[in-house]
């Protein structure tokens, strides 16, 4: 009996192992199960797949710049002066040739005046010497002739008794009436120096030495006069009147002799000097307003009335916002697709919902370069708006370079292209399985390219993300 025992006690063991066995061997089998399926789950959630289908493609091209106006000018004048008016404020529209500030005007104007004058006095002249002497003009000459030969006879021949008495009694009235008002000014400043609350004005005393003086000069003409009555035939005085003789034929013959050629060359000389002289004194007379050269906006005044003109900067300074510019730096890639009057796109960041145009104006010939990328400046001029546009605003344009329209579209992020033979490959799944195909691009965007050939709509891209490869990787 205990031999029997011991006989099934063993063989229970060999179960035992055996069942041991079996369950290690099915924990093992589902333990494998569960890893293929983890791997097939991660494998399918790694993958990254999109039908290709037609539609359009747009590229285009931007960047970002600040407004600026279309044009801006500080205005200053070009003569000095104080300021008398200020008649813009910052902020006011203003028309071409609107006054904005003035200066003062009055030795501008004074001297406009004086070479007014002067003209008319130079045409005067020319128009004498064309016109020739009057016949009242060639009379007096003759006349002074005639009595400068009185003169020189009068002295070869002698004066007479009765002439010289008339000499003397015309000098004793030329001295007697010197002395009188002589004396009367010299009273009157004596009474002034005595009573200078009554005293006359200095005016009337100038006047009266004036008037003593030309009574002094006039008593000596008498005393030479008498002189030459008691000397009758002095030599000297002989040959004072043959030269007054002489000088009395001279300017008669003068007056009927014709002008020369250089005379009137003078005359009309003499005239445009003064003609140049008027323009320019209008010129310095219209620069003492400060007008503007174009419509547009008062951006700033520095004018302020009683000060001189070139005090604190530009008296004033103007924007055209008629139309506004931006200036914007685009990358060597993307200029090249750009020219000198495509269409632009606009979007004001303070301004989103308006609708902006405007068009290439220029592209720089020559490039800079910002955070080591070589660039060009970029201007386009915006199409005019009613939107309330400001300087200085930034703004983001859009240029559509190229389109193309119903082609079929895959993903750039399925593209591939080879960096020494140029050939483009698109990552496709066919069949569960995923391969690459080589096909022909066309247009590329922003997020799609065109697939001329190798593929077609219906087609499935997809890559394995984990070892995607973007658009031009090799």
């Amino acid at each position: 009996m205990s031999n029997l025992i011991a006989f099934l006690r063993a063989q229970w063991g060999w179960v035992v192992a055996g069942v041991v066995v079996l369950a290690g061997v099915g924990g093992w089998a589902l333990y494998q199960q569960q890893l293929t399926a983890q791997a097939q789950a991660a494998q399918l959630a790694s993958i990254r797949a999109e039908t290709l289908q037609r539609g359009n493609l747009i590229t285009t091209v931007s960047a970002t710049g600040s407004l600026q106006a279309n044009r801006q000018a500080n205005l200053v004048f070009l003569v000095p002066g104080t300021v008398t008016e200020v008649l813009v404020q910052s902020g006011d529209l203003v028309k071409a040739g609107q006054v904005l500030v003035r200066l003062d005007t009055a030795d501008l104007q004074l001297a406009l005046v004086q070479a007014e004058s002067a003209l008319e006095i130079a045409k005067l002249q020319r128009q004498q010497l064309l016109d020739g002497p009057s016949e009242d003009d060639i009379n007096i000459a003759k006349a002074n002739l005639r009595a400068a030969n009185a003169a020189a006879y009068d002295l070869q021949k002698g004066a007479g008794e009765e002439e010289v008495k008339i000499a003397q009694l015309q000098y004793d009235q030329a001295q007697s009436d010197y002395q009188k008002q002589l004396e009367q000014w010299a009273n009157l400043v004596e009474f002034g120096k005595a009573n200078p609350q009554f005293a006359p004005p200095q005016e009337t005393l100038d006047r009266l030495k004036d008037s003593a003086d030309n009574l002094y000069y006039q008593a000596e003409i008498a005393r030479l006069q008498l002189e030459q009555a008691q000397n009758p035939g002095d030599p000297g005085s002989l040959s004072v009147a043959y030269a007054r003789i002489k000088q009395a034929q001279a300017q008669l013959d003068q007056l009927l002799a014709k002008p020369t050629q250089v005379q009137l060359d003078q005359a009309d000389l003499s005239v445009a000097q003064a003609e140049l002289a008027v323009e320019q004194a209008k010129e310095r007379l219209a620069r003492a307003e400060l007008r503007a050269p174009f419509d547009g906006l008062v951006a700033v005044v520095n004018a302020k009335v009683g000060e001189p003109s070139g005090t604190g900067g530009a008296p004033v300074s103007l924007i055209d916002i008629s139309r506004f510019l931006l200036d914007v730096n685009v990358n060597e890639v993307d200029v090249a697709q750009l020219a000198v009057g495509q269409t632009v796109n606009v979007v004001v960041d303070a301004l989103p919902s308006a609708a902006l145009t405007g068009r290439v104006q220029s592209i720089a010939p020559t490039s800079i370069v910002i955070g080591g990328a070589v660039n060009y400046t970029v201007r386009v001029a915006l199409e005019p708006t009613e939107a309330p546009l400001r300087t200085g605003m930034s703004a983001t344009v859009e240029v559509t370079v190229a389109e193309a329209t119903d082609v079929v579209l895959a993903p750039n992020w399925a593209i591939r292209r080879d960096r020494q033979t140029g050939q483009a490959f698109l990552s496709v799944r066919r069949n569960g399985e995923i391969s690459e195909v080589p096909i022909e691009t066309g247009l590329r965007g922003a997020e799609y390219t065109e697939v001329v050939s190798g593929a077609q709509a219906g087609d499935e891209a997809a890559i394995n993300s984990s070892a995607a490869q973007p658009f031009g990787g090799n």
